[in-house]
């Protein structure tokens, strides 16, 4: 064999062994792409929602908590938060502090969260103050429309407690941090941007303000209950209404008298408005996320009786007794006590009085719906 057909031989070869190893690197690359999870502009999932969450070796993230901007949330000083439309104090405060057009009149309406007001302008009166993560979490949802929500631009948190995911979210913003990106962890201290006016309908300037709100999330299946009622504009599982929130001031002050603080117990002093038993087939997801606020036994199927807060948050739940179950006939749902200091003005009309018998209204039929769906 000539020296040349041997070097073209040996050329032949090593260029079929370099094939070789490309071709098993490219099937390596596929299987491993194949296998990896989704990139994060797939369809939006949330952050930790649709995983366990009962974590015993979470660590607790509102045992240190910042304020959302640098106003110092004292519910003593009305210069550090901004009233609706009316000018009362009151109405920036949580709870049925409003009046709004119902039915055929007027009546009282809730609002979940607190309005801070803007602390620093520019020469155009525009808002300046920063927003800032209360407590470590991850960015679980950002609007950037300011059309479409009620609550305009807004970003929502995530916050993984050791019992269970607690959302906190901050609205009507003008702009937002370039580090506000789905899915990355932020800390407490963080900014998350700018205080603005931006609703549907929008808000005036001169009433700019941050919209804070803290709470749960009713049903991890809410975009399926929402679709199916052919509404826009979902916002997925962080529409408004499936966070239900709890006062954010009384949050922040026993945080302060308690060192240890622990969100769900403080859900567990809340006083119930009303109880109510449900039928149903299976636990409402609530409970199945937030195990915490289950008592006794593993549900059963045959009916659970829950206690509520005025905005319809769960307090707790147990299996309903045979007596209990007994009282809903062909019902679905049947109220068995309001407490009416607790309940207050009654601003989300869940439940109604008719002939003075309690029972679930339009809203509070909605309520239901979505927490059992």
């Amino acid at each position: 064999m000539k020296l040349g057909d041997k070097s073209r031989r040996y050329g032949a070869i090593a260029l079929l062994v370099i094939l070789e190893f490309v071709f098993v690197g490219l099937v390596l690359y596929l299987c491993f792409r194949a296998k990896a999870p989704c990139a994060p502009n797939a369809e939006p999932e949330t952050p930790g929602l649709d995983l366990p969450l009962i974590g015993r070796t979470a660590t607790n993230p509102f045992r240190y908590l910042v304020f959302p901007t640098d106003q110092v949330l004292d519910r003593n000083d009305p210069d550090v938060f901004q009233p609706a439309a009316s000018g009362r104090p009151e109405s920036a405060l949580f709870g049925s502090v409003r009046t709004a057009s119902y039915g055929k009149g007027l009546a009282a309406s809730f609002h979940e969260g607190v309005d801070i007001a803007a602390g620093q302008r520019d020469a155009a009166g525009r808002p300046q103050d920063a927003v800032y993560a209360v407590a470590n979490g991850a960015v679980a949802y950002v609007n950037t429309q300011a059309g479409n929500s009620n609550y305009g631009k807004y970003v929502v948190l995530t916050h993984a407690c050791p019992s269970g995911m607690v959302y906190t979210l901050y609205a009507h913003l003008a702009t937002f941090s370039p580090s506000v990106i789905r899915g990355r962890f932020v800390k407490a201290g963080d900014v998350l941007g700018i205080i603005g006016h931006t609703a549907n309908p929008p808000i005036p300037l001169i009433r700019a303000h941050l919209h804070f709100e803290v709470g749960l999330i009713l049903n991890a299946r809410f975009s399926q209950w929402y679709r199916a009622q052919k509404f826009k504009h979902g916002h997925g599982k962080f529409n408004g209404w499936n966070l239900l929130g709890v006062d954010p001031l009384a949050v922040f002050e026993r945080q302060r008298q308690c060192p240890d603080f622990d969100f769900f117990q403080h859900i567990a002093t809340l006083p119930a408005a009303f109880t109510i038993v449900l039928s149903a087939r299976r636990k409402p997801d609530f409970f199945n996320r937030y195990p915490c606020l289950w008592e006794g036994a593993p549900y059963r199927g045959a009916g659970l009786k829950m206690a509520v807060s005025e905005d319809g948050l769960p307090l707790k739940g147990r299996n309903a007794t045979e007596s209990e179950r007994r009282l809903l006939g062909a019902h679905q749902s049947v109220v068995l006590r309001v407490d009416p200091a607790a309940l207050g003005r009654n601003g989300c009309h869940l439940v109604i009085c008719r002939k003075g018998l309690w029972r679930l209204g339009r809203e509070g039929k909605k309520w239901r719906d979505m927490l059992m769906y």
